[in-house]
């Protein structure tokens, strides 16, 4: 081939090379503009379940346990709740449920109203109109039913009449020892309360006898007189409390002795002759304010003449005018104080007896009293 064939030639085959070269490239291919968002993969509908409301959580009331007493006399009396309507007739026994209720909170029923008319008329409403059930052992059973009571009150005394109570499915608490002390009397609150649901207020009127117990205590502690008392009973004046009866308690937590020596008897007065009393020549007489007699009737009857208590006008009535203070009731704290200014008035003022007077009935019936109306001179 001839040289300007070739210089030719080849810069033609080169070309055609390059040509060729540029067909067989792929170019990549033109991304769009704006790329579709990936799909997401399909999944299962979800259907939400209603909330349901919240529910307050109820929580029940404890159940009140059954109240059990053992009574007196050792029965145990189960009641579901504390009572709230009771009925007696004994009316020491009766006055634990008008001083723990401040009246006739709890009474539906009462005895012989005549012994508490004095008090009672004050404190309770509508006294007059109260249902009268009997008196003593004396009980009407068809109107203690008709009251309603839940709750029937008696002293050992009459511990003989439960069976008929119980007979008529009434519950029946004996709560007044026949021995009568200041601790049967605190009992007598204690048991009661416990049956009304009353404990703060029996433990309240205990106190209080406990401190006036305790300051007769202390201010006989250096006295060595002990006058001899001679207490007669109601109804006769040649009639005497023993030993075993609350009036020996009183003489004694005021510094005196009991005149009455040789002559027992259980939860009453004993009956002795005028010969006796003279024998026992007592320092000083007390007898009740419910007496059918008066201090004038002895100091002026000639049988009654050589005693010294008559001869030295140491004859007194035991107060008071609106409720009896020698009975085992929570008032025999108010019964020691005036025992004690009888026998001991350097010791024990009028003054310091009234005091106590305002400060018992206050906490008791949130009232008070003169010493007027009481009959305390």
């Amino acid at each position: 081939m001839s040289k300007s064939v070739r210089k030719f030639v080849l810069p033609l085959m080169l070309a055609v090379m390059l040509l060729m070269s540029a067909c067989v490239t792929q170019t990549p291919p033109t991304q769009p503009a704006n790329p579709p968002e990936p799909t997401a993969p399909a999944t299962e509908s979800i259907v939400e379940e209603p909330t349901a409301e919240p529910t307050e959580e109820v929580i029940a009331e404890p159940t009140a346990e059954p109240i059990v007493i053992v009574d007196v006399v050792g029965r145990e009396v189960t009641l579901e709740k504390p009572a709230t309507k009771l009925v007696g007739t004994h009316n020491p026994t009766l006055n634990a449920a008008v001083v723990l209720g401040g009246g006739g909170k709890y009474l539906v029923g009462f005895g012989n109203k005549s012994m508490g008319r004095g008090l009672y008329e004050q404190v309770i409403e509508g006294f007059d109109d109260m249902l009268e059930v009997g008196r003593g052992s004396n009980i009407n059973l068809e109107s203690v039913i008709a009251s309603g009571a839940e709750l029937v009150i008696l002293p050992e005394r009459h511990q003989d009449l439960v069976p008929q109570f119980e007979a008529a499915n009434i519950p029946v608490l004996v709560i007044l020892d026949s021995t009568e002390s200041f601790e049967t009397i605190q009992q007598t609150l204690t048991l009661l309360g416990m049956a009304l649901g009353e404990s703060e207020k029996a433990e309240q009127i205990g106190s209080f006898l406990n401190r006036q117990l305790e300051n007769a205590q202390t201010l006989l502690k250096d006295t060595t007189e002990k006058p001899s008392v001679l207490f007669l009973g109601s109804s006769s004046a040649l009639s005497v409390a023993p030993g075993s009866m609350i009036q020996t308690s009183l003489i004694e937590a005021a510094g005196g002795v009991n005149a009455v020596s040789g002559v027992e008897g259980l939860g009453g007065f004993v009956d002795v002759s005028i010969e006796q009393i003279i024998a026992w020549d007592p320092d000083v007489i007390w007898f009740p304010q419910y007496s059918d007699y008066t201090a004038e009737d002895l100091l002026n009857d000639p049988a009654w003449s050589s005693l010294s208590a008559v001869q030295n006008n140491r004859v007194h009535q035991f107060p008071s005018r609106l409720e009896p203070w020698d009975q085992p009731t929570a008032a025999v704290a108010l019964g020691i104080d005036w025992a004690l200014h009888s026998l001991h008035p350097d010791l024990y003022s009028l003054e310091d007896l009234m005091k106590s007077v305002d400060e018992f009935f206050t906490i008791v019936y949130d009232k008070t009293f003169t010493a007027e109306q009481l009959g305390i001179e």
